[in-house]
């Protein structure tokens, strides 16, 4: 039996990374059932309850030593983890799992990653001479491809797409249910807004709070989806709290297929969270993004969505400008969503298609 283990940024509450793990696993009951999977988390017996699978906590040192060195795969499960944007510490902390990997003998795989942005020049040489060592490498998106190549990487790298591409919506009365336990009124069209903590936060929040008011003048059902918890359900309330007219806010935690399923009744999302913007992509709504990562402005491109731009400068003016063409031309945006979407998740799929051939091909030696 072969024995991989995951690391990302799991137990933290965070859907998109949970989305990942939730992926990641069963793509590998599917198509490598015979794989022991062992994942680094922030709370082991939940990630243990959750997806029936071994974990480790990333505070214990000697576990997750150990449990690399009984592995026979090491995977880098997804996200943007080697960047240095918002810490050094975590990137050293993730290039320390695939370096003592490495050193013993462990096969490495990213596996449909994100990458960077990595700004400090020691952060970005020690990346560069460990990365260089993977063996495997997929990447979510073209703008990670080049960043890696700038980095001065030479391992061949495939570009396939987020892995929550794979997502499915759940059943339509699962939905109905959540709308009806939140109170949600569906007689009405409807915005979902998807907010996190950045820098800035005075100028994105009056201008977030504004055109939410002015959507709610206009009959729409304003409705605030925090992607973590309880993190973005206290910016939520921060914003509500500067309207003079409330918006609903998702109090409540769901599962990751329970947010898709409550994204995809919306007539638009606005979000900062890059999950956000992707289940909505898989839910075919149309989407105005906010910049606070590079890696917003890469998905929006990927799935030809507009930007409202960065959020430490959103000007209430543009902000209300982009809202207003991508609804009144809606059915544009939902079309590009819905002709890209499919390929998304078939190019989601080829992150364990590469591994399971990775294995097979040693397996032959």
């Amino acid at each position: 039996m072969k024995n991989v283990f995951l690391f990302g940024y799991y137990g933290f509450e965070n859907t998109g990374d949970e989305a990942m793990l939730q992926v990641i696993v069963q793509q590998f009951r599917r198509v490598l059932p015979e794989v022991k999977l062992t994942a680094l988390t922030y709370r082991a017996k939940d990630t243990i309850e959750r997806y029936g699978i071994d974990a480790v906590s990333r505070n214990h040192f000697k576990g997750v030593v150990d449990t690399i060195k009984r592995s026979d795969f090491v995977i880098s499960g997804g996200g943007s983890l080697l960047q240095d944007v918002t810490s050094s510490r975590s990137l050293i902390y993730y290039l320390a799992i695939i370096y003592l990997a490495k050193r013993l003998g462990k096969k490495v795989m990213f596996y449909g990653n994100g990458f960077g942005p990595i700004i400090k020049p020691f952060n970005r040489k020690l990346a560069k001479h460990i990365v260089n060592k993977v063996d495997i490498i997929t990447v979510r998106d073209h703008g990670s491809k080049e960043k890696l190549g700038l980095l001065g990487v030479k391992r061949d790298v495939t570009i396939t797409a987020d892995v929550t591409f794979a997502m499915d919506l759940p059943p339509k009365e699962v939905i109905e249910t959540i709308y009806r336990d939140e109170k949600i009124d569906e007689t009405k069209k409807m915005v979902g807004v998807s907010v996190r903590r950045w820098y800035g936060e005075d100028t994105y929040k009056r201008a977030i709070a504004r055109i939410c008011e002015e959507l709610i003048d206009r009959n729409y059902e304003v409705i605030f989806i925090p992607m973590q918890y309880p993190e973005d359900t206290h910016i939520s309330r921060e914003i509500a709290d500067l309207m003079n007219k409330k918006p609903k806010i998702i109090e409540s935690r769901y599962n990751p297929e329970e947010i898709i399923g409550i994204i995809s009744r919306l007539d638009l999302l606005i979000g900062m969270r890059l999950h956000s913007l992707v289940f909505a992509a898989v839910a075919a709504v149309p989407m105005v993004g906010l910049e606070y990562d590079p890696k917003i402005l890469s998905f929006l491109n990927l799935v030809k969505q507009r930007s409202a731009g960065k959020v430490e400068n959103l000007d209430i003016t543009h902000l209300r400008e982009i809202v207003d063409e991508v609804i009144n031309t809606r059915e544009e945006y939902k079309r590009n969503l819905m002709e890209i979407r499919d390929e998304l998740r078939e190019k989601a799929e080829l992150n364990i298609k590469i591994l399971e051939q990775f294995i097979k091909k040693g397996e032959k030696r």
